[in-house]
């Protein structure tokens, strides 16, 4: 994939494989897409824009950077792509801590 670098407020995410198989602690075997919900999606954060200013100039501080897992409104991606979405800081719902 080519590099691709965020501007203003949006995030470039690269996204999960959701048949994957994962191993719980109880020691049960599922795939990613059963134990998320079908409106919210898990993805990587490949870049992400500098922000945009809110009405005093100061531009908000977020809680996640580049490489961290977030949770995000899957309804509110900008386009379709294979291999990446694309989302405003807005559509992040949570960081992912493992």
């Amino acid at each position: 994939m080519k590099q691709m670098i965020a501007e203003g407020d949006y995030i470039i995410l690269e996204k999960i494989d959701y048949e994957e198989e994962k191993l719980s602690q109880g020691g049960i075997i599922y795939k990613v897409k059963d134990s998320i919900d079908g409106s919210f999606c898990e993805a990587k954060v490949i870049s992400m824009g500098c922000g945009l200013p809110i009405s005093n100039g100061d531009i908000p501080i977020v809680a996640y950077e580049e490489g961290d897992t977030v949770l995000y409104d899957a309804r509110s991606r900008v386009g379709i792509h294979n291999d990446f979405d694309i989302i405003r800081r807005e559509h992040v719902v949570a960081v992912v801590k493992n």
